[in-house]
């Protein structure tokens, strides 16, 4: 596709609004009058740059380096309605994109997976009479640490922001894997509930950081499918650790530690050396060379993709961005996030949708324990869920772009979860144990449609600061289902767990009923803002577009997507 197509496609929200605009109008809005399409290109020689911007030609010797040089050239292109690059050149962009950002960040993912997970197959050995813990003390443990996980997230993004993710991923990430290392010397509940809570504020903030980071190399049609692999790795890491664990778990007494011992050992230093490397490997979009990563051109191209298809996020890569706002702007920005009327419905979404899934998730291996399966047998129990989790998540996120649409997946997703809870209630304690494991495993292996979920958050915030915060808030809500999850199978309710499933079952149903809600909601609204701009003026529309630049999707010309 060539990039004035894409620019005619994706530049304005005239055209996804069925505005009619010239073609000269459209890209003078999205590169703008004074700094061209990539604004700090070329600042140096600002003058000179508006100069050569309205000659026939663009001198390469009077730019300051290969990188304005491109940026200038693409800009003029743009501005005159003549293909930028080449449709091939884009595939490339894309493919060392996905080779080099993505690739990373599925790593960076599965450090923190790794560490917040690894207590599960602890369970599965004598973790708990080792330490002379009750499974309620287990729960308080997962609790502090998802309350400091879920306290950090707002704080964590505004760091993100201020410092770059190039620096301030990093850091969280070698801050976890030491706090994970030092879980080996847990004996008692004191130290156990210390290190969860440490755990918890070290790693709060990354994953709702981690997708704002992602997002800024992407555009929104491709967004949803690239946090699928993301997540995918989680299911990923269930497979890996699970095999890691079986073997780690037979050094017994090895050393004189115990085979939990040796477990958090090795992978919390095996998580620490990859914060460690993750300093020299993460590309930036914050530096014109993009870590060295790109070509000069190759590094244009790929912000001037992402900046046509969504405008917004123009200021996302500001390198200055984060260092502009006062501690009043900035709670501002948060309490405008937090009670922002068409993203409150998807934190709502976030909050109740996954506690089923993630409950069963939670105690799984203890279950399985009561279902007297072995050590072994429990960490190699987990693969067959986590491989199918892999293909039904990253499936859905594939047909959420193509069909471009984020509702009905949530809905299907309850629907697969729905019969299974409703076979664990009623299916007899003294049935065979493999029913209760084969219904644990179709549950498990459902597709989570997170990314889903995080790329509508995106989709529909249309501002840089209200995105960035309006994903840590998301990740908010998910984390308090995360919580209530922790607790809603309880001890005097054991083993069969009949108010918990009660529970469980109410929470899924009440998830499809708000996701078809927020359709029709986002529906009705579009349909309002529809009205009321055909009956504008286009001179109306203009002034409106001119005085209306920072309302983001309270913007009558935006669209919700749905």
């Amino acid at each position: 596709m060539s990039s004035s197509r894409r620019s005619s496609e994706s530049s304005t929200l005239e055209e996804k609004t069925d505005v009619v605009s010239s073609e000269e109008e459209d890209v003078v809005d999205v590169v703008g009058e004074e700094s061209g399409l990539l604004g700090f290109a070329g600042e140096k020689k600002k003058s000179e740059y508006g100069s050569l911007m309205s000659a026939e030609g663009i001198v390469e010797e009077e730019f300051e380096d290969e990188y304005a040089y491109q940026a200038a050239l693409i800009d003029a292109k743009i501005k005159n309605g003549e293909p930028a690059w080449t449709e091939e050149e884009e595939k490339k962009v894309r493919f060392k994109t996905d080779v080099r950002v993505m690739i990373l960040a599925c790593v960076m993912f599965f450090s923190l997976d790794l560490d917040r997970s690894n207590i599960q197959q602890v369970l599965s050995s004598d973790f708990l009479l080792d330490t002379h813990m009750t499974t309620n003390d287990y729960n308080l443990g997962q609790s502090l640490f998802l309350i400091f996980f879920l306290s950090l997230e707002v704080p964590s993004q505004m760091m993100n922001k201020r410092f770059g993710p190039e620096r301030w991923l990093p850091t969280i990430m070698t801050a976890w894997g030491v706090v994970s290392t030092v879980q080996v010397f847990i004996q008692a509940r004191p130290f156990f509930l210390v290190t969860r809570a440490a755990l918890g504020f070290c790693e709060g903030g990354f994953v709702s950081g981690l997708a704002f980071y992602v997002s800024s190399f992407y555009k929104t049609d491709e967004l949803s499918v690239r946090l699928s692999w993301i997540w995918a790795t989680q299911a990923g890491t269930n497979v890996l650790s699970a095999l890691m664990a079986s073997a780690i778990l037979l050094m017994d007494n090895v050393g004189r530690l115990r085979n939990w011992q040796w477990l958090l050992l090795l992978e919390g230093l095996l998580t620490t050396a990859i914060g460690v490397a993750t300093f020299f490997l993460i590309p930036s979009l914050k530096t014109p060379e993009i870590a060295k990563v790109f070509s000069p051109r190759e590094a244009v191209i790929l912000r001037a993709r992402v900046e046509l298809d969504d405008p917004s996020k123009r200021n996302q890569s500001n390198k200055d961005v984060g260092k502009r706002q006062t501690p009043r702007m900035a709670f501002a920005a948060i309490y405008g996030a937090l009670t922002d009327k068409y993203l409150v419905p998807i934190f709502l979404l976030g909050y109740i949708g996954f506690i089923p899934s993630v409950t069963l998730r939670y105690y799984f291996p203890i279950n399985m324990r009561v279902l007297m399966f072995s050590t072994t047998a429990i960490n190699l129990l987990i693969i067959p869920y986590a491989i199918i989790n892999i293909i039904s998540t990253t499936s859905f996120s594939r047909l959420s772009d193509f069909y471009h649409t984020k509702w009905i997946f949530a809905i299907l997703s309850a629907l697969w979860v729905f019969p299974n809870l409703i076979f664990l209630q009623f299916l007899p304690f003294s049935a065979s144990r493999w029913w209760r494991y084969a219904s644990y495993t179709v549950t498990l292996g459902y597709p989570y449609y997170q990314p889903i979920l995080v790329s509508w958050v995106s989709a529909n915030s249309n501002d840089p600061d209200r995105r960035a915060l309006a994903q840590a808030i998301y990740n908010i809500a998910v984390q308090l289902g995360n919580l209530t999850a922790a607790n809603v199978f309880q001890e005097s309710d054991a083993p069969q767990y009949t108010k918990g499933y009660y529970i469980l079952i109410a929470l899924n149903v009440a998830s499809m009923v708000l996701a078809f809600g927020i359709m029709g909601y986002y529906r009705a609204e579009n349909r309002r803002r529809e009205e009321v701009w055909m009956k504008m003026t286009e001179v109306q529309r203009e002034e409106y577009r001119s005085e209306s630049g920072d309302r983001g999707n309270l913007r009558l010309d935006f669209r919700l997507k749905i």
